[in-house]
C-alpha cells in the first residue's frame, strides 16, 4: 500500500517546488539555438526567458555558436533548366544539408551574413532582413531614387558591438559615357529607424569591385576593394565605420611575384579570418585559382600594417574560390573542375593543395561556379519584431506543405509559361513562313498590270482575309498575355499561385491558337 506521502504528491497537495527561474536560465543559456526553438513550446515561462532579449544576449556570449560554413547560389539556368535560389548549410562536422526555409524566395539574392540574419534582396520594391534559425522576417522599403540597372548585390548589412545597431548599406552608382559605374553616394538604413540617409563617398570608386569582389564586416565596420579612379585604377581598400559613417583608405600590401603565372594580371580577393580583415593575392581570373594565393592579415588598421599568413599553391588544374568567405577554421573550401565542393585541411603557412587530400563534400553539377557564394553563419535567437518600425514584420511560416506549395508551383507555372510561349513561337514562324510563301507567289503577279486572265481577284481578297484573320489572332493572344506577363514572366511571385486564373488563361489562348 503507498505511503501517505505518496498520495499527496500523486494528487497533488504536495508538490516538488519548481526550480528559480535564474537557476532555469543558466541551464538554458549553455543549449545550442536549435534546442531552445524547441524548448519555447515546453510553457510559457520558457518562452518567456528564451525571448527575453538580456537572455538572448548572455547565451550569445556565454555559449558563443560556432560559425559554419552557408553556400548560397542565386536563380540561374543551366543545363536548359531554370533552378531557384538554394543555401546549402554545413554543421560543426561539415555534413551538408540543402536548407529549405520559408524565408527564401526562389529568386532572393543573399547579400551579407551578420549575427544570423541575412540580408536578401532581389528585383521587387523590397529588402529582406531574416532570421534563418527563427523564421522571422523583416520587409525593408527601398530608397526611392533607385537608378536604371539596379542590383540587388549592390546592397550589404552589419553590426556594430558598441552601438548595437544594424545596418543595411547600399551603394548607389553613377555610370558615364565611356567609363564604368562609380560610387558617389552610400545610403544607409538602420534597423529601427524609418528613413534612408545619404553618406556621400570622399571620391568617386569602382562598383564593379564591391560587386565582383564582396564586402566584409569586421568590428562594426564594412570593408571592400576599389579601384581610385583618380590614380590611374590603383586599389586600394576602403573602410565605412558604421557608427561614426565615415570613410578610411588602406593601402594593400606590397606583394612580391615569383611563380611561374606572373604573367597574368594579379588579382585581389577580400576575406575575413578569425575575425581580421585579410586579403588573398592570386595570379589568375576572376574566380579561379593558379599558382600561389597569399593570404595577407591587416595587423594595425592605423599604420596599416600587413602580415602573411597562409601561402597556398594550386595545382594546375582549375580550383574555384567562392567568395568571399573561402576560409574556415582550419579548411580553404574550393570548387574543383568535376563540380565538386571540397574542402582542405591548412597544415602551417605554407599549404599545397593536392587532389588526394581534397574531401570531396558533394556535386553541384550543373550548376554555374560563379553564381555560388560563401559566407560565414552563426544560429542566433535575434527577434525582428523589435525592429519593426519602418518596416513589414512577418512572423515564420508554417512548415508544412510549404515546399510544395511554393517551389513546386513555381516549377509548374515556369513549366506552363515555357509551353504557351512556345506553341506561340511556332504559330508566329508558321504565319510568317505562310506569308512568305504568299508573297513569293504574289510578287511575280504585281510586276504586270493586272488582267481578267492573269489576276484572280478572288484569290487575292482570300489572302487578305486569311493575313487579317492572323493578325487578329495574333492581337488577341497579345491582348491576353500582357496583362499576365508581369506576373508570370518573373517565375515565383510573393503571392500564391491563382491556379483559376491560369486555367483561364490556358483555355483563350488555346481557343485563339
Amino acid at each position: 500500500m503507498a505511503s501517505s506521502e505518496t498520495m499527496e504528491v500523486q494528487t497533488g497537495k504536495k508538490c516538488v517546488p519548481s526550480l528559480p527561474d535564474e537557476m532555469i536560465e543558466l541551464i538554458l543559456a549553455r543549449l545550442p539555438v536549435s534546442t531552445l526553438l524547441r524548448c519555447r513550446g515546453v510553457c510559457k515561462q520558457w518562452r518567456l526567458i528564451i525571448r527575453d532579449p538580456r537572455f538572448i544576449t548572455a547565451h550569445q556570449l556565454m555559449k558563443p555558436t560556432q560559425c559554419c560554413p552557408l553556400l548560397f547560389s542565386h536563380r540561374e539556368l543551366a543545363s536548359k533548366k531554370l533552378y531557384p535560389s538554394e543555401a546549402i548549410l554545413f554543421d560543426e562536422a561539415w555534413s551538408p544539408s540543402r536548407w529549405n526555409v520559408p524565408v527564401i524566395e526562389p529568386d532572393d539574392f543573399l547579400s551579407a551574413c551578420c549575427n544570423g540574419l541575412a540580408c536578401l534582396s532581389s528585383d521587387r520594391s523590397t529588402i529582406k532582413i531574416a532570421n534563418l534559425s527563427t523564421g522571422e522576417c523583416l520587409h525593408l522599403a527601398k530608397p526611392d531614387n533607385r537608378v536604371t540597372g539596379d542590383h540587388y548585390s549592390f546592397y550589404n548589412f552589419g553590426f556594430h558591438p558598441v552601438t548595437k545597431e544594424y545596418k543595411v548599406i547600399r551603394f548607389l552608382g553613377q555610370r558615364e559615357l565611356f567609363s564604368v559605374d562609380t560610387v558617389i553616394v552610400i545610403q544607409v538604413y538602420t534597423l529601427g529607424d524609418d528613413k534612408w540617409r545619404d553618406v556621400r563617398a570622399p571620391k568617386a570608386q569602382s562598383l564593379n569591385c564591391i560587386d565582383y569582389l564582396g564586402v566584409v564586416n569586421v568590428d562594426g565596420a564594412m570593408y571592400w576593394l576599389t579601384e581610385d579612379v583618380g590614380k590611374s585604377w590603383r586599389r586600394a581598400i576602403v573602410c565605412f565605420d558604421l557608427s561614426e559613417e565615415l570613410f578610411e583608405c588602406i593601402r594593400l600590401p606590397i606583394v612580391d611575384v615569383t611563380d611561374r603565372y606572373s604573367h597574368s594580371s594579379l588579382m585581389y580577393w577580400i576575406t575575413e579570418i578569425d575575425g581580421k580583415v585579410c586579403v588573398a593575392t592570386v595570379q589568375n581570373s576572376m574566380y579561379s585559382a593558379r599558382g600561389n594565393l597569399q593570404i595577407w592579415t591587416l595587423e594595425n588598421k592605423a599604420n596599416q600594417s600587413w602580415r602573411l599568413n597562409y601561402t597556398i599553391q594550386f595545382p594546375s588544374v582549375d580550383i574555384c574560390i567562392p567568395r568571399p568567405h573561402f576560409i574556415h577554421g582550419d579548411k580553404i573550401i574550393m570548387y574543383d573542375d568535376d563540380w565538386n565542393i571540397c574542402y582542405q585541411k591548412l597544415m602551417g603557412q605554407n599549404i599545397r593543395i593536392e587532389p588526394r587530400k581534397m574531401v570531396r563534400l558533394l556535386n553541384y553539377s550543373p550548376r554555374w561556379f560563379g553564381n555560388m557564394q560563401s559566407f560565414k553563419y552563426v544560429k542566433s535567437l535575434i527577434q525582428l519584431d523589435v525592429y519593426s518600425r519602418g518596416g513589414a514584420f512577418q512572423r515564420p511560416k508554417r512548415r508544412e506543405g510549404w515546399k510544395l506549395k511554393k517551389w513546386e508551383n513555381w516549377m509548374l507555372e515556369l513549366c506552363v509559361l515555357e509551353k504557351l510561349w512556345r506553341r506561340i513561337y511556332e504559330l508566329e514562324r508558321s504565319i510568317s513562313a505562310g506569308a512568305c510563301r504568299m508573297g513569293m507567289n504574289i510578287n511575280p503577279l504585281l510586276k504586270h498590270p493586272p488582267e481578267k486572265n492573269r489576276f484572280n481577284w478572288v484569290e487575292q481578297k482570300l489572302v487578305r482575309e486569311m493575313l487579317n484573320t492572323s493578325l487578329k489572332r495574333l492581337e488577341s493572344i497579345q491582348k491576353i498575355l500582357d496583362p499576365i506577363q508581369s506576373k508570370m514572366i518573373r517565375g515565383a511571385d510573393q503571392h500564391r499561385l491563382n491556379w483559376l486564373e491560369l486555367k483561364q488563361v490556358q483555355e483563350m489562348l488555346n481557343a485563339n491558337i
